[in-house]
């Protein structure tokens, strides 16, 4: 079995022996388009020492039921039962069949068609009935002799609450038809283009270690296939590759696989950012839900823009979330200059989810006027419903003042539009002047004592949870009641380092090197986000053989299944996790004040390393080797 990384296909050979001991080679290739919605498959069975009928039955089946998920709670899935099957049919020519969902209204279909490659295989019959549709073909084989086909599947689907149905139904087969048509040979063709193009700007290596480089391929490869290429949905916590977390998108979106598509394939970013704005209306919802008047609170966990958790100490109240997206947004607008996307929906989000914040805390007269934000959760879900988590903190900062230097660039280049959606949001400068005065008092606690960043009020007040013993193929939360993690200072993942990753410029060296110190050694790891930022902060504070063994744990956890989990789907974050620690981390990449700066290192074993990156409109490779560093633009 071949997974091929610059065609975007994979390939299998197999052997069969019957019973009666004759032998059967049986060689498929298959590639799911990156431009349509569409999949194909070429398959043939050679006959070795066999003589006699072969029949091959190409079928849609629905019914199936989801992978078991073990005994681990933030994974619950629900299989197709929960669709309503409205039309089935098969012929000679195409199979096709359609569901609805119970909830939604949603209809979808899947439809196939095939094309013969003019040998002995020929069309023998088709049946169809409430969860299968099936074609039938019939060849008689000598030893030596080969039996091939090209097999087309479509997908189409429609809105929520759509009148037609089965308009889906025409979509599909006529997809699957045209595709036939044109054959496998196209579709490849087209498939190996698109990736030629990606890789051209996107391809990384590293010299002197050839596992390294095809395991970052193989995550960038995942990474480039699974994000959402359309504004119509989001890119999922598993990408395409399972059914863990049941196609939900969560802040990794933002925080890590964004960032890799806006270095290497900047189109992506954008759209993947349009699906957020896409959604605004249902954070609007979940704003007035959790009784804030005005502005848009993105959910934790969701597909459609609703909150799909129904834990909220570790759901509803990620308040940071909000601060992810428009980190997201602002890394976008310095990486691209795509100012033209701030009026087309960017400055609306950042206006609209910064609304929250003067909601979500006060002005604290006991700390001299100290900007303060109540009962939220970080990134370390084993914290829940804390005042003034660092990172959130941080981030709302960051948040609040890219929401006021969006406004000043608008009221300048663009009075007229910024005054049509300050009316239709009702906003005025009094709100943006409270915005700039909550980011400047905003409260980002250290502790004199220990002299660390403090992750909240109270958590460095608790007892330390020992992890003498702890088995880190276990996580934490799978035996112990939330409140018993809540009491103790443990951490699911990276908080305070994850803000020093993402905006720890204007700390001094010390207080990061002894905060990092500090909630290195109380963190499980138990979150597969965890490693990569524990890395890229480590090469900051050249601790280059901890940096590496983070950086590698990232690189491998679904390609030596590490957590044991890799049959509900890939770890996007993680994979994403190990390009940054390559850019971000290895090379010191970061974007200050608007501007792309690098302090490149070169780790333990490595003899250098190449990649690049998309920069308004420009790529520049950058090429680290023992000798020294070269920087080369292009486009």
């Amino acid at each position: 079995r071949t997974l091929d990384l610059r065609n975007g296909c994979l390939r299998r050979r197999s052997r069969l022996r019957t019973p009666q001991g004759a032998t059967l080679q049986i060689d498929s290739e298959r590639l799911v388009s990156l431009d349509a919605d569409v999949l194909g498959i070429r398959f043939s069975v050679t006959s070795i020492d066999y003589s006699g009928t072969l029949t091959l039955a190409s079928t849609i089946r629905t019914g199936q039921r989801p992978a078991r998920q073990g005994d681990d709670p933030r994974i619950g899935v629900v299989g197709s039962h929960r669709l309503d099957t409205l039309a089935v049919a098969a012929d000679a020519n195409v199979a096709s069949l359609a569901q609805r969902t119970r909830q939604s209204g949603i209809a979808l279909c899947c439809a196939q068609a095939h094309r013969l490659d003019g040998g002995p295989l020929v069309f023998l019959d088709a049946e169809s009935e409430d969860h299968r549709a099936v074609q039938r073909f019939r060849a008689e084989l000598q030893p030596g002799q080969s039996a091939a086909l090209e097999k087309f599947v479509a997908y189409a689907s429609s809105g929520e609450g759509v009148t037609d149905a089965l308009a889906p139904v025409v979509d599909a087969i006529a997809l699957a038809v045209q595709t036939a048509n044109d054959g496998y040979a196209a579709l490849a063709a087209t498939q190996a283009a698109t990736l030629d193009a990606f890789w051209r700007d996107a391809d990384i290596d590293v010299v002197g270690d050839a596992r390294t480089q095809l395991s970052l391929r193989f995550n960038l490869f995942h990474l480039m296939q699974s994000a959402s290429r359309h504004a119509r949905s989001g890119t999922a916590a598993k990408g395409l590759t399972g059914e863990g977390y049941e196609g939900h998108c969560f802040w990794d979106t933002e925080v890590f696989v964004l960032p890799v598509m806006l270095y290497t394939a900047p189109e992506i970013a954008r759209a993947m950012l349009g699906y957020r704005y896409r959604t605004l209306d249902a954070a609007r919802a979940n704003a007035r839900e959790m009784n804030h008047p005005r502005g848009a609170l993105y959910p934790w966990r969701t597909i459609a823009g609703a909150e799909c958790s129904a834990h909220y100490p570790s759901g509803s109240a990620a308040y940071h979330i909000n601060a992810d997206i428009a980190y997201a947004i602002g890394l976008y607008l310095d990486a691209t200059g795509d100012t033209g996307f701030l009026l087309e929906g960017g400055a609306e989000m950042l206006f609209e989810t910064a609304r929250i914040w003067p909601q979500a805390g006060h002005f604290d007269p006991l700390r001299d006027g100290a900007f303060g934000i109540h009962d939220v959760t970080g990134p370390d879900e084993y914290t829940a419903l804390v005042d003034n988590n660092f990172y959130t903190n941080r981030m709302a900062q960051r948040h609040l003042l890219r929401a006021v230097a969006a406004w000043e660039s608008l009221s300048a280049s663009h009075p007229q539009e910024l005054r049509a959606l300050a009316e239709r949001l009702s906003l005025a400068q009094d709100e943006i002047d409270l915005w700039r005065r909550a980011a400047e008092a905003m409260q980002l606690p250290v502790d004199a004592r220990l002299d660390i960043l403090a992750q909240d009020d109270t958590f460095l007040h608790k007892p330390r949870w020992d992890l003498t013993d702890h088995n880190h193929d276990r996580p934490l939360l799978l035996d112990f009641h939330p409140l018993t993690l809540y009491r103790h200072q443990v951490c699911k993942q990276a908080d305070v380092v994850m803000a020093l990753a993402l905006a720890g410029d204007g700390f001094d060296a010390g207080l990061k090197r002894r905060s990092y110190d500090y909630y290195e050694a109380i963190t499980t790891h138990d979150s597969t986000l965890s490693p990569a930022i524990h890395g890229i902060v480590a090469s900051e504070l050249d601790l280059h053989e901890k940096a590496l063994h983070y950086f590698t744990e990232a690189l491998r956890v679904d390609l030596d299944d590490l957590h044991g989990n890799t049959d509900h789907g890939v770890h996007m974050a993680a994979m994403a996790g190990s390009w940054l620690g390559v850019a971000w981390g290895f090379a010191g990449l970061r974007v200050i004040d608007g501007e792309l700066a690098f302090t490149p290192t070169l780790p333990p074993g490595w003899n250098g390393y190449r990649f690049g990156v998309h920069w308004r409109g420009r790529r520049l490779r950058v090429d680290v080797a023992r000798d020294g560093v070269r920087y080369r633009l292009s486009g």
